[in-house]
């Protein structure tokens, strides 16, 4: 079976530390990257063992990726790097279904059907569609469940062994946003929203006065998302009348010389383009500076754990390692 892109699209994430082979991980089934082979046993972690089949499977993807970039001596080298990285992936994901096991982590059918539930929501799928995209990559439903059993069983069991021992100290904060404040200074910017007034059969005269009528209604008090969507006839221009955040440069220098010369909440007098007139509002507006050390401080106690966890994670795999009876065979 060839696991594609879709189907990683619809997986939970794994948290950051983790090895691949937590969030791809899935036993058996066949499919290759190469000449059929005979199945046999590639490694030996503990009481498990990783087949042929089963690196294939992983690789499959990938594969079709190194197959249309690389050709000759350069795509050997990429073939036999992905498969040493397969093989290290998967034995670190039996690694960590034994500790879970071990240590008494286990995840519920109740569990595994509600983080369905939730992967379904978040991508607007109803059961039928969800089902189908599964078929699509390869998997059937028990399949993918047992898949997804594994990775919220790792999931757990890296947060109780991994993350919970991560500490961040504040002065490791304050040292590093002390070394990197260029990161934390951003330009002026500005959320801008707009109302078109196109020249219809090339009567500017007619779009700025129904562009100065809107702007009118505004001041009285009208909403300017209710003047989009009446001035569009469109129900949903109050969503979309919204353009965007911009930085000096990025609009056309009329809109830009009226936004960056506004207050948030102000709707400018009608500016005219190439086919008509249009009103913006200033949505939101942000001088130009550096974040403060408490402003910065969530990304970068972000970053520190991360680095942080990595190490962890990575002392504690090895942990894993040196415990386990691990063979890998020629």
């Amino acid at each position: 079976m060839k696991k594609t892109g879709l189907f990683m699209a619809v997986i939970l994430p794994i948290v950051f530390f983790v090895s691949t082979a937590g969030a791809a991980g899935a036993s058996g089934g066949s499919g290759g990257a190469g000449p059929t082979e005979i199945d046999r046993v590639v490694a030996v972690v503990g009481q498990d063992v990783i087949t042929l089949s089963e690196i294939q499977m992983q690789m499959a993807r990938k594969m079709d990726e190194l197959n249309q970039r690389y050709e000759g001596e350069k795509l050997d080298v990429a073939k036999e790097k992905l498969l040493k990285a397969t093989i290290n992936s998967l034995i670190d994901k039996y690694l960590e279904l034994q500790e879970a096991k071990a240590e008494g982590v286990e995840v519920s059918k109740k569990e595994v059907d509600s983080a369905i539930d939730d992967i379904m929501k978040k991508n607007h799928m109803d059961k039928a569609a969800f089902e189908a995209a599964l078929e699509q990559e390869g998997y059937d439903t028990a399949d993918y469940k047992k898949t997804l059993r594994d990775q919220l069983t790792i999931m757990r069991l890296v947060a109780r062994d991994v993350k919970s021992k991560i500490t961040v100290k504040d002065a490791d904060i304050v040292k590093y946003y002390n070394e990197h404040k260029s990161k934390f200074v951003h330009p002026a910017s500005v959320e801008v929203a707009h109302i078109m007034f196109p020249a219809k059969d090339g009567d500017m005269d007619a779009a700025k006065k129904a562009a100065e009528a809107a702007r009118a209604e505004i001041i009285k008090g009208t909403s300017f998302e209710d003047m989009a969507a009446k001035c569009s006839g469109d129900k949903d221009a109050a969503k979309t009348c919204v353009l965007g955040t911009f930085g000096k440069g990025e609009l056309a220098p009329d809109v830009e010389a009226a936004a960056f010369g506004m207050k948030a909440g102000e709707v400018s007098r009608p500016i005219k383009s190439d086919n008509g007139y249009q009103l913006i509002k200033v949505m939101k507006k942000t001088d130009a500076g550096a974040e403060s050390l408490e402003d910065a401080r969530p990304e970068i106690v972000d970053k520190l754990s991360s680095k942080a966890g990595d190490k962890l994670y990575s002392k504690w795999i090895q942990g894993l390692r040196n415990k386990t009876y691990v063979e890998v065979r020629e």
